[in-house]
């Protein structure tokens, strides 16, 4: 098993995924029907879908789907964050 978490490596098709999934997932959240919880499911389906048609079917390629999923998820938190931190910062003084 450990060997299997050594040999992942974060590529750019990783990378590129994430950044296609946060597109997915800000436009998803202007839709109504769609719940907030719901988004972060629909991206790791639409992640690993991606990765099994175009990579392969296999536990790294599913780990590789997760892995960009979260990263996509991180980065819209990280951006939420420092939005609503600057906000309060601004609002402080």
């Amino acid at each position: 098993m450990e060997d299997l978490l050594f040999r992942v490596d974060i590529t750019s098709q990783i990378i590129y995924l994430s950044l296609i999934l946060l597109v997915i997932g800000n436009g998803l959240k202007d839709i109504p029907f769609i719940k907030k919880w719901m988004i972060i499911w629909i991206l790791l389906i639409i992640s690993i879908t991606v990765e099994f048609v175009f990579v392969n079917v296999s536990f790294n390629s599913l780990f590789e789907a997760v892995i960009a999923a979260s990263l996509s998820t991180m980065i819209y938190q990280l951006y939420k964050q420092a939005k609503k931190g600057i906000k309060e910062l601004r609002t402080r003084k």
